[in-house]
């Protein structure tokens, strides 16, 4: 397993070795990404807002002939979030940046092929690899916070956190259709669209999924199931997407209709970008730099089932 190197990368706290190098850090982040499909928000604000209305629950009148009509009007709700700031930061040594060639410590040789030929290439690469997985983490689960000083940092407001109207607690069942059938009941009594609902779940609840609403085929040689699609009298198709950064205990219905990443981009440098940093030293510093948020539309919009049984 890897450790961090906190402060500068040198030749001692960063060695080099030979061989094919694998990556175990899968960068897979599908909420978002299909976030992304509804097009990026730019705002020149940390904070920024959308707007809700509607109508009365429907009544049959009863008007008498002549009368004036009732004089009323609905107010429109205010529903706002934050732009967090994702920062990371990268010191190599110039003598890490030379030596690329030196192997584990002075008195290893140079054995085979080293794949790494540029360190802050490699760990720039890393760290947006990083940021990627840290907005989406952000976007699922994020926690609000708008600290009136700088002595905190802003968080954006995940969809799981910001869903209030619609939620089934399974305390501790396993996911049953029952708890998926409850909450699309609710969520249509709170008139969510079902535009372009999808289900999110980690590897047990989609596995779930697979066991509630799969039938395999007559086959002698062929076995097994993969339910990508959901098929549901008040929705019509649903997705079903594995996300592994989804909570274990919790499954979530979002109308990916409706969120959208939000970034504060920077003036003169971008929404998300590398910058070389001044070196206190003999190193090369870069940043790795944005501020994104999520808006996730009407909360009434998407659900989530929480307190599932986590398989453990």
């Amino acid at each position: 397993m890897s450790t961090t190197v906190s402060g500068r990368a040198l030749t001692y706290n960063l060695p080099n070795f030979v061989g094919e190098l694998f990556n175990l850090t899968p960068a897979d982040t599908p909420f978002k990404n299909l976030a992304a499909r509804n097009g990026v928000r730019r705002v020149a604000s940390k904070v920024f807002s959308w707007q809700t209305v509607d109508n009365p629950a429907p009544a049959q009148p009863e008007i008498v002939e002549g009368a004036d009509p009732v004089y009323e009007e609905r107010t429109r709700v205010e529903v706002h979030n934050v732009t967090q700031i994702f920062q990371y930061g990268v010191d190599i040594s110039y003598t890490k940046l030379a030596t690329y060639q030196q192997v584990a410590d002075d008195a290893t040789p140079w054995l085979g092929p080293q794949p790494v030929t540029n360190e802050l290439e490699f760990q720039q690469a890393l760290k947006l690899d990083r940021c990627s997985e840290d907005m989406e983490v952000s976007f699922l689960t994020g926690t609000f916070q708008n600290p009136s000083d700088n002595t905190a940092g802003r968080r954006t407001r995940g969809i799981l956190t910001a869903i209030t109207s619609n939620e089934v607690v399974a305390s501790g069942d396993t996911l049953g259709k029952e708890h998926i059938d409850e909450l699309l009941r609710k969520m249509a009594g709170n008139r969510a669209r079902f535009l372009r609902p999808v289900i999110f779940g980690n590897a047990y609840q989609v596995q779930r999924i697979n066991e509630l609403y799969g039938f395999a085929p007559e086959s002698r040689d062929v076995g097994g199931i993969n339910i990508e699609v959901i098929i549901n009298p008040l929705v019509g198709r649903m997705g079903v997407v594995y996300n592994r950064h989804m909570p274990a205990d919790t499954l979530l219905i979002a109308d990916m209709a409706f969120p959208r990443p939000v970034v504060t981009p920077i003036p003169g440098k971008g929404e998300l970008f590398l910058e070389p940093k001044p070196a206190t030293g003999a190193s090369v510093r870069s940043m790795l730099y944005g501020e994104w948020g999520l808006e996730y539309g009407p909360e009434q919009y998407h659900g989530k089932i929480t307190g599932l049984d986590t398989g453990e």
